[in-house]
């Protein structure tokens, strides 16, 4: 009993080796295919150029790590205009350091029957506004404040030395 479990045993490993054969087969040729599929060139690589140092003159060539000055303009002679001009000898008010899009209309308050508008700048100071005060970076000059907005009269370089007006506005914020 032993003998045939045993001749079993080796009959059963014998075919099952057998079998293994055949997909072996496959397997092989499988790979010549890919073997003679595969691209076996391998490109060069590209040239290296060889560093060539330049000589630093330190009086006549631009410091490497210092940014470049802007280029000045020929400044024109002064001669007078006979257009409109922005006051540049009146003193700057608070407000002239910021531009327009930086200032924000918070509402309005009424004092002695005037309506003045309360713009808050950019770092959150809180300033009461008339007409006739200045504001923005173009001598912008407050013409009008109503409930809902301030409009500022400003003054826009044509770049020939005259100055043309634009109006502007800044509209009440309201909460979203």
């Amino acid at each position: 009993m032993k003998k045939l479990a045993l001749v079993n045993l080796l009959l059963a490993t014998a075919i099952g080796l057998s079998a293994c054969g055949k997909y072996n087969d496959d397997i092989q040729q499988y790979a010549q295919n890919a073997l003679r599929q595969a691209t076996s060139r391998i490109e060069e690589l590209p040239k290296v150029n060889t560093f060539v140092a330049m000589k630093f003159e330190p009086k006549t060539d631009r410091m490497p790590f210092v940014l470049p000055k802007p280029e000045i303009s020929m400044v024109q002679p002064l001669k007078p205009l006979d257009c409109e001009q922005p006051d540049r000898e009146r003193a700057m008010e608070e407000l002239e350091q910021f531009a327009l899009d930086n200032l924000f209309m918070k509402g309005t308050i009424s004092i002695d029957g005037k309506l003045k508008a309360i713009i808050q700048t950019a770092d959150g100071v809180l300033v009461n506004v008339t007409p006739g005060m200045h504001m923005g970076l173009n001598f912008g000059k407050v013409v009008r404040v109503a409930p809902d907005s301030v409009e500022v009269e400003e003054f826009i370089s044509d770049g020939k030395g005259c100055w043309d007006k634009r109006n502007s506005r800044i509209d009440l914020i309201t909460a979203e």
